[in-house]
């Protein structure tokens, strides 16, 4: 994952020292701008992230913004698949049905590899299975 630059950084100025630094290293930025809006060094930043306390801490909150991220992402792909499949059906221009139909057959393909084989392969096993 790229880390942000200053300009990306979000605006925190209610807080000070470690909570400006653990905010600005949730949200993206580079240690070395962090440590310039919290006030303090770079070495000082740095022994806060050798600190298993606040690397714990950090790991956590950017794990819940990833996952508060990909949830929004998910139910955003699910409106796109609507819209896809509502433009392939009911479009009266054939190129407007190719490009919809051509856009979910390319996301399926990416996300099928994107699996991994025994995923994909017990997925395969267990619809033989119900059709048997």
């Amino acid at each position: 994952m790229e880390l942000s630059n200053t300009a990306n950084c979000r605006q925190i100025d209610d807080l000070e020292g470690d909570d400006v630094l653990f905010s600005r290293l949730v949200s993206g930025c580079h240690v070395e701008n962090a440590d310039k809006a919290a006030g303090i060094s770079e070495r000082t930043a740095f022994r806060r992230l050798a600190d298993p306390t606040f690397r714990a801490r950090l790991d956590q909150a950017r794990e819940t913004l990833r996952e508060s991220i990909l949830a929004k992402l998910s139910d955003a792909a699910h409106d796109t698949i609507s819209v896809l499949t509502n433009l392939m059906f009911e479009s009266e221009d054939d190129r407007v049905r190719f490009q919809s139909a051509k856009a979910l057959l390319d996301n399926l393909a990416s996300v099928h590899s994107s699996l991994p084989r025994t995923k994909i392969t017990s997925t395969l096993t267990v619809k033989t299975e119900e059709e048997s």
